[in-house]
């Protein structure tokens, strides 16, 4: 039990430490991105241009606060969950990778269920140029969920395929699973991790982004796969990975802090420390 406060204090610290680092950061990628993919084809400058021209350089903050709020959120939960789950499914199931998709689709459905609505208003913020904008207006139950679908299916692809490359690459790059990573094989990590992470999920978020947003009320009434297909029809690959260059940067700052925090914690309080007892 001691162990375990210990860890949950722990994660919780680190978890605070990494979103007051790197969220100012994070946020303006996001908000670039997030209107990149609203309107389609436009430029990273014309982005910039356009938030700047309607609302000054605060307009790169728009969303700032459910964004904190969510990142904030998570920390309560995700970290512990991210060591645990697979610690005890590790007395069940042997196969890593197995624990791991099992791990990542638990947190993501869960997750989903609780960041669904500030995504909704950081979304709504984010793609509106509105100088009177205000949230309560969005803040009933029918309209602080729209999105849940795709947020579920973008969680869980997130979830999984992150704890799935991120165990493999980090043990790869380990002789002995109790080893820290070294500075450089942290690196290696997190640029995999994060590449591979992108390829996977920004089309989701790309689709995500045009069901929350107020503008695209048509992409609700649709299948996922309809969306991906009118967006791939009209803007190809592209329209799906429409800014993942600035995604690509903020997953790489959260990796640098995420993959040596995982990769320690699993060694005190994890698999790593379970394997090492057998």
């Amino acid at each position: 039990m001691g162990d375990y406060i210990k860890a949950l204090i722990e994660t919780q610290v680190i978890g605070a430490f990494r979103v007051a680092l790197t969220m100012p950061l994070e946020h303006v990628l996001d908000r670039i991105k997030t209107y990149k993919q609203s309107k389609q084809g436009i430029t990273y400058i014309q982005s910039y241009l356009d938030i700047k021209g309607a609302r000054g350089l605060i307009g790169l903050y728009d969303g700032f606060y459910p964004s904190f709020l969510r990142n904030m959120v998570k920390q309560y939960y995700r970290w512990p969950m991210m060591i645990f789950i697979p610690s005890m499914l590790n007395d069940h199931i042997h196969n890593q990778s197995i624990n791991k998709i099992i791990t990542g689709a638990s947190i993501g459905l869960f997750e989903s269920c609780i960041i669904t609505p500030f995504e909704r208003l950081k979304t709504l913020k984010m793609t509106s140029m509105a100088t009177g904008f205000g949230y309560l207006k969005y803040i009933t139950f029918e309209s602080i969920y729209v999105g849940f679908r795709i947020q579920t299916t973008r969680q869980v692809v997130s979830w999984t395929n992150y704890l799935y490359w991120d165990h493999k690459v980090r043990y790869a790059l380990k002789a002995d699973p109790g080893q820290p990573l070294s500075i450089v094989n942290s690196l290696i990590a997190s640029t995999l991790s994060s590449i591979l992470n992108i390829l996977a999920v920004h089309p989701f978020d790309t689709i995500k982004t045009l069901v929350q947003m107020e503008e695209n009320q048509n992409y609700r009434k649709i299948s996922l796969y309809q969306s991906f297909k009118i967006v791939y029809q009209n803007y190809g690959l592209a329209g799906l990975y429409a800014g993942w260059q600035a995604r690509i940067i903020a997953y790489f700052c959260q990796a640098l802090l995420t993959t040596p925090t995982i990769d320690y914690l699993e060694r005190n309080y994890g698999i790593s420390k379970s394997k090492k007892q057998q």
